[in-house]
């Protein structure tokens, strides 16, 4: 003789799990952007506007990789998976250069020159990818991030 058995489900320990995952979650996130703020140097306007150029670089970046069918692509691999947190990493690292007593009587923040050179170019990259998109941009701002470009380079 079979006998069937009935499972029954406690919807409390259900929800009690659930929002104990959710705490644990928000506190994971919590401490890793407060552990971010602190690896790059603290969260100032800077940071916001490298921030902000590389979401737009990667939203622009997929479009275009639409555009050209090749999204599973090695190059946007690298230019997501690798290239993007090796940009932060690198602010890190300056940051942390920048607390180094021996690099006191430089007067320059390596952090700052690393963002500067950072947000030109994702810029440059933006720019690239909406060309290929098909957007005109004014020759005064093709001009303006060349010549900023070219300086960095110097």
């Amino acid at each position: 003789m079979k006998t069937k058995t009935k499972i029954k489900i406690e919807v409390g320990n259900i929800k009690e799990t659930l929002d104990n995952l959710l705490l644990y979650t928000q506190g994971l996130f919590f401490w890793l952007g407060a552990g971010f703020a602190s690896a790059v140097g603290g969260i100032d306007g800077d940071i916001r506007v490298l921030f902000c150029l590389t979401i737009i670089d990667c939203a622009t970046g997929l479009l275009k990789a639409i555009k050209e069918k090749n999204v599973l692509s090695k190059n946007m691999f690298i230019g997501f998976i690798i290239r993007k947190p090796a940009i932060y990493l690198a602010i890190a690292t300056m940051a942390q250069l920048d607390k180094a007593t021996f690099l006191n009587d430089i007067n320059i923040s390596l952090r700052v020159c690393m963002i500067t050179g950072c947000i030109i170019m994702e810029s440059i990259s933006i720019m690239e990818n909406l060309t290929k998109l098909g957007i005109k941009l004014p020759g005064l701002i093709e001009n303006i991030l060349a010549v900023k470009k070219q300086k960095l380079d110097q």
